[in-house]
């Protein structure tokens, strides 16, 4: 008989603690993360020097993310490590608002990537399997994230533009203080004991989970794209700080009722023609950017962009949760965020900003709606296929 722990289930609404971790955890981010190279801008850093900040984050999530991840779901000490993560975040944001230099701040930046990189397969893997065990919505907790992401983005790009920087990292860390309480509340689901746990080479078995992390890279290229480069595309074509928050605010908010009608939509069309449909409206958002020519053309792909990304988070990682064994949850979350978040900006990151130089953000923006259309395919054959059929996998007891 295997040992297992089991779940112990507190009192606590479980879908309020969902929603208010994501609300503070986005919330956080919103505060500081679309701004941070504006910031980087302004204290007189070359384009060259953030460009290789952006290359540092990547890298980070890419051999960080899954170590870690791997290592919570071995131990079973999911949520101390989100924890520890979450407290190193906090300190590295605090210290990287005091150097004034390139060679100062580039370890910091490095430091604090890899803090931050396991927080998201770490949070997501738990809400994920917390809603499934209690039969409840995950998008219903991830929506709040979006909603919080949504104001507070497009209330600080006014104070920043108001204020300046300088308050920025402080109030960043405010809001982050209420997400470590919160860590503590989302519930670690049961641990495997070692001498029964499989190997991870048992996830590379499942086409359809092989497809959700080829899809992973080849869409989160396209979206990186409509993040990284889009207040700078915005700024080409006449947008102000306003606009930008306006941008990234606005498509945030679409995300909350869009996440909250997620699972409606999937119990209607099936979790994989969910996921197929949000593909098809991201790679339109794609298209919508390269015919921009002016910043409210812009904030509505950008609202498109939010419609697509609210269904495509929710149904991808409902989707990992479900092809996966508890034993490795976390990890496959992370894998999927290190192929999005690191490999594929990573690779793609220097020569979308070689092509936004040398042709401009229209042309860059069609690259990516190719490989969202390419992601599009490759959803559709696996469809076709029958890769997405339920899996059945052995309960350990």
């Amino acid at each position: 008989m295997i040992e297992r722990r089991r779940l112990q289930l507190s009192g606590t609404n479980p879908l309020l603690v969902g929603g208010l971790f994501y609300w503070f955890y986005w919330s956080f981010v919103a505060v500081y993360d679309p701004y941070l190279n504006v910031y980087f801008s302004e204290l007189g850093l070359s384009a060259f020097q953030i460009g290789l900040f952006v290359t540092v984050m990547p890298l980070a999530s890419l051999i960080w993310s899954p170590f870690v991840s791997a290592l919570a779901d071995r131990f079973g000490k999911r949520v101390q490590f989100l924890q520890w993560s979450m407290i190193a975040w906090i300190v590295m944001i605090g210290l990287i608002a005091l150097p004034q230099t390139f060679w100062a701040i580039l370890p910091l930046v490095f430091l604090l990537s890899l803090a931050r990189s396991p927080t998201s397969p770490l949070s997501d893997s738990m809400a994920a399997s917390m809603a499934a065990r209690r039969g409840l919505s995950f998008g219903h907790m991830r929506m709040w994230g979006s909603a919080g992401f949504a104001l507070v983005s497009i209330f600080s790009g006014f104070l920043w533009s108001k204020l300046g920087y300088a308050p920025m990292f402080w109030v960043a860390i405010l809001l982050a203080l209420p997400v470590i309480y919160l860590c503590g509340k989302l519930e670690p689901g049961p641990v495997v004991d070692a001498q029964e746990r499989g190997s991870i080479l048992e996830l590379m078995r499942d086409p359809g989970l092989v497809t959700l992390f080829v899809i992973s890279f080849l869409m989160g290229a396209s979206l990186l794209s409509m993040y990284i480069f889009a207040g700078i595309y915005m700024a080409t074509i006449g947008g102000n700080e306003f606009m930008m928050g306006l941008m990234f605010g606005l498509s945030a908010l679409i995300e909350f009722p869009v996440m909250l009608y997620s699972g409606h939509i999937a119990y209607r069309l099936t979790s994989a023609r969910t996921l197929l449909l949000s593909l098809a409206i991201l790679t339109l958002s794609a298209l919508g950017f390269a015919l921009s020519s002016s910043p409210w053309m812009l904030v509505v792909a950008s609202l498109i962009k939010g419609v697509g990304f609210g269904l495509f988070f929710v149904i991808f990682v409902r989707l990992v949760d479900e092809r996966t064994t508890d034993e490795w949850k976390s990890t496959a979350q992370a894998i999927g965020g290190a192929l999005w978040l690191g490999l594929s900006p990573l690779l793609t990151s220097a020569l979308f900003g070689y092509i936004f130089d040398a042709w401009g953000g229209s042309r860059l923006y069609q690259v990516a709606a190719m490989m969202g259309g390419a992601s599009v395919l490759l959803m559709g054959f696996a469809v076709f296929k029958n890769w997405f059929a339920p899996v059945q996998h052995a309960e350990k007891i």
